[in-house]
């Protein structure tokens, strides 16, 4: 059984010219799906640029939370089920919870965090408070054993430790899952706006270049466990090569991009050459990320500057 992170994975667009996402991009949902329609009513009175602004903090801490997740997620499940179990241990692995219970505190307390999207404010105070309980014990949890304390006790602590952070965790996992979603569906909202609003301006190369990296996203999430499909991938691809073609040739960071796609796409098919394997998709989380970064350093202003 895996991690709850990888029954989709996922990464989160940067929106190129008006926003400046983190390199990695990858985010891990459970609950709503990232494609499920997103409450509006807050959208007119707030700007893009506010709109922007009051997420990004909040997309950093969730990214960087769900990439170092990634290769640790079949060791956390493994230690939660065997905790579950009522296994004693000789050692643990558990998310790195304190640093996203800080970056979250981070994002709650930085200028426009609150206020700009209710949704996110709910769901970030429901994980928070679930955090401010279960942060600290996780902690303790890892340094019980990485003591080896259980062997001056015969487990005793351990039980009672485990008994609290069971529960615990399982509003964790469901309070991260709805916060996740929430923040990648307003992300997807404005992408799906700048790109219109490319379209709308004859910009066609730039909005092309977003469209882009929205398929190189779908198909990296596309990849999940047990139920990775791919024809379905394959299908994407063929979607994102006629992307490609509609783009000029481009030098520097654009050429670049491209190769990047073709080193992705590779990590896609290895992974899909057998069994769902953690490490290959690793690979392929990798290359995203590496794709991702190129992405942010493509000049998107003149992919159209002959129209100018």
């Amino acid at each position: 059984m895996l991690h709850p992170f990888l029954r989709r994975v996922c990464a989160v667009l940067t929106l190129c010219i008006v926003l400046t996402a983190p390199a990695v991009l990858l985010t891990g949902c459970g609950g709503r799906s990232a494609e499920s329609p997103v409450p509006t009513q807050q959208m007119p009175a707030r700007s893009m640029e506010e709109r922007r602004a009051s997420l990004g903090p909040y997309m950093e801490a969730t990214t960087a939370y769900n990439s170092t997740m990634l290769p640790l997620s079949l060791a956390v499940s493994t230690t939660v089920s065997d905790l579950r179990q009522g296994k004693h241990l000789t050692r643990i692995t558990l998310p790195p919870l304190s640093k996203l219970r800080r970056e979250l505190d981070a994002a709650h307390a930085a200028p426009g965090g609150t206020g700009v999207y209710p949704d996110v404010d709910a769901a970030t105070e429901e994980l928070r408070s679930t955090l401010e309980e279960l942060a600290p014990l996780a902690d303790q949890m890892e340094n019980y054993y990485a003591a080896g304390a259980y062997t001056t006790d015969g487990y005793a602590q351990a039980d009672e430790m485990t008994a609290e952070f069971l529960p615990l965790y399982d509003r964790f996992i469901s309070a991260y899952d709805r916060l996740d979603a929430i923040v990648t569906d307003h992300y997807k909202e404005m992408r799906l706006a700048q790109i219109d609003a490319m379209h709308s301006d004859g910009r066609e190369n730039a909005a092309t270049f977003l469209e882009l990296r929205t398929k190189a996203r779908e198909l990296v999430r596309m990849l999940r466990s047990g139920g990775h499909d791919p024809e379905a991938t394959e299908a994407k691809i063929r979607e994102i090569n006629t992307l490609i073609e509609k783009l000029p040739a481009g030098t520097g960071y654009l050429v670049t991009y491209k190769n990047g796609i073709n080193s992705l796409v590779a990590a896609v098919r290895a992974y899909n050459a057998g069994p769902p394997d953690p490490n290959k998709l690793s690979n392929v989380v990798e290359e995203f990320n590496r794709l991702a970064a190129t992405g942010n350093n493509v000049g998107v202003n003149a992919l159209d500057a002959k129209k100018k």
